[in-house]
């Protein structure tokens, strides 16, 4: 979901107008929530992206050589 200008992961399914926290953190309502569709090429938040990895039991990355 785009946020601050970057793009965030999310752990459920979004709601227009329901509060919900991003895997870095952050706190965010979402007004509209059809745009998140159209911003997927913002950068990635890495916070979210490390946290979503480690979930899912992937290495960081970038991977150290």
């Amino acid at each position: 979901m785009p946020h601050e200008g970057r793009r965030h992961a999310i752990p459920d399914e979004l709601t227009r107008g329901q509060l919900v926290e991003t895997l870095c953190g952050n706190p965010v309502v979402p007004h509209q929530v059809s745009l998140w569709r159209e911003k997927n090429v913002w950068p990635t938040c890495w916070d979210c992206d490390g946290v979503w990895r480690e979930n899912e039991g992937i290495l960081p990355w970038p991977r150290k050589s």
